[in-house]
């Protein structure tokens, strides 16, 4: 799909997910004049199929599909470096952020599934214990990604050097992160939150 030629079409531009990013992620994509500077700088670039520059043209134009389906979008540590060196100040990061929502959302395929199951994961630890408890997570992910013995050996290593933990508490302000994770559900419902 890399070097696959676009053709471009009323039928094949769909601005309106366009319109969804920039509101998603508060930046307007057609303040881009793609000078490359975001690229440049960009510590994850040589990962992505698609250079941050790239993803921002291709959304000028439309194609979102091309965005979705690969896999760059996961490979954005959300350094902020490319909004930083962005001379129209163009919030990359934030579109990012905004692009792995409406993936998420579109709750199809990924090349970076897993990625997204560890984030559900990860969130769902937060949510139930306050912080994060290392043991349920893996043991979840594995049995989850269908990789059952991905982490056999390292666990016991890992507990016998005091690095894991096999039991765990909760955090004792568990109601307040609660309403923390109740405030940002109803600022999703308003859609004033990704």
């Amino acid at each position: 799909m890399k070097h696959s030629k676009m053709r471009l079409s009323t039928e094949t531009m769909n601005l309106g997910f366009v319109r969804k990013v920039e509101a998603l992620s508060g930046s307007s994509v057609r303040r881009c004049f793609q000078c490359g500077k975001c690229s440049a700088g960009c510590p994850m670039r040589s990962f992505m199929e698609h250079p941050p520059n790239r993803i921002v043209r291709f959304l000028q134009l439309g194609q979102y599909e091309r965005v979705l389906a690969g896999r760059s979008i996961w490979y954005c540590a959300s350094c902020e470096t490319c909004t930083t060196r962005c001379p129209n100040k163009v919030d990359l990061a934030a579109i990012m952020d905004a692009l792995r929502k409406c993936s998420w959302d579109a709750k199809g395929p990924s090349k970076e599934s897993l990625v997204q199951l560890a984030n559900r994961l990860f969130i769902e630890n937060i949510r139930t214990y306050g912080r994060q408890y290392e043991m349920r997570l893996a043991a979840v992910f594995n049995v989850k990604s269908g990789q059952f013995l991905k982490d056999l050996m390292l666990g016991p290593k890992l507990i016998t050097k005091g690095k894991l933990r096999m039991f765990h508490r909760k955090n004792r302000n568990i109601a307040e992160i609660e309403n923390i994770f109740a405030r940002i559900e109803a600022l999703r419902k308003k859609g004033e939150a990704p």
